[in-house]
């Protein structure tokens, strides 16, 4: 199945596709290299373009512009951290599901965590428009389509969804901390006022 069809199905119809999913059995690394490597561009090379053609709003300056080569140092090492963050997130999840009398599956937990991150990183691209960056927040549609794939990709029971899915969602929000401050930390915000 192609990566559109995948995207569309995910988010038109989750539940249908996480069916599909759940057939086909996609191997951890036909996961990365068809659908992870190419979505997960979409954040940091969204924001650095728009940072540096657009800018960003700040208080004390008017409009500050990302520099070419810092913004594009950071841009390639968001890219780099999101890889085995996102891996990292998803042995979580397998590790929890037992404790959720779900079935521990490295593979699946894979499936459910990079699938379920296509809202994000598609809403990611209204950070190429400055007066569009607040629509970031459609990425939360993410938390729908990791609902309907939870009790099919890690054998949860719908008891034990409702909780799973917050602790996946802390685990996300954990991680995407993680993720701007080793960021910040080696590739410091750098802006030129214009």
């Amino acid at each position: 199945m192609g990566m559109l069809e995948r995207i569309k199905g995910l988010l038109i119809d989750p539940e249908g596709e996480w069916a599909l999913i759940e057939a086909q059995r996609p191997s951890v690394l036909d996961i990365y290299r068809s659908y992870v490597l190419p979505l997960a561009l979409i954040p940091p090379f969204a924001s650095f373009l728009g940072g540096y053609f657009f800018g960003f709003g700040r208080p004390t300056l008017e409009v500050a512009h990302l520099t070419f080569w810092g913004g594009l140092l950071r841009a390639g090492l968001q890219y780099a951290l999101s890889l085995p963050l996102l891996f990292l997130i998803a042995f979580l999840l397998s590790s929890l599901a037992p404790h959720f009398d779900g079935k521990s599956d490295d593979r699946r937990a894979m499936a459910l965590t990079a699938f379920s991150y296509t809202p994000v990183w598609l809403a990611s691209l209204f950070g190429l428009v400055p007066g569009l960056r607040w629509l970031d927040i459609l990425g939360l549609y993410g938390i729908y389509v990791f609902y309907h794939g939870v009790t099919r990709m890690l054998r949860c029971p719908k008891d034990n969804v409702d909780v799973l899915t917050l602790v996946a969602l802390a685990a996300a929000i954990a991680a995407a901390t993680l993720h701007g401050w080793l960021v910040h930390l080696l590739a410091p915000w750098r802006a030129v006022a214009l």
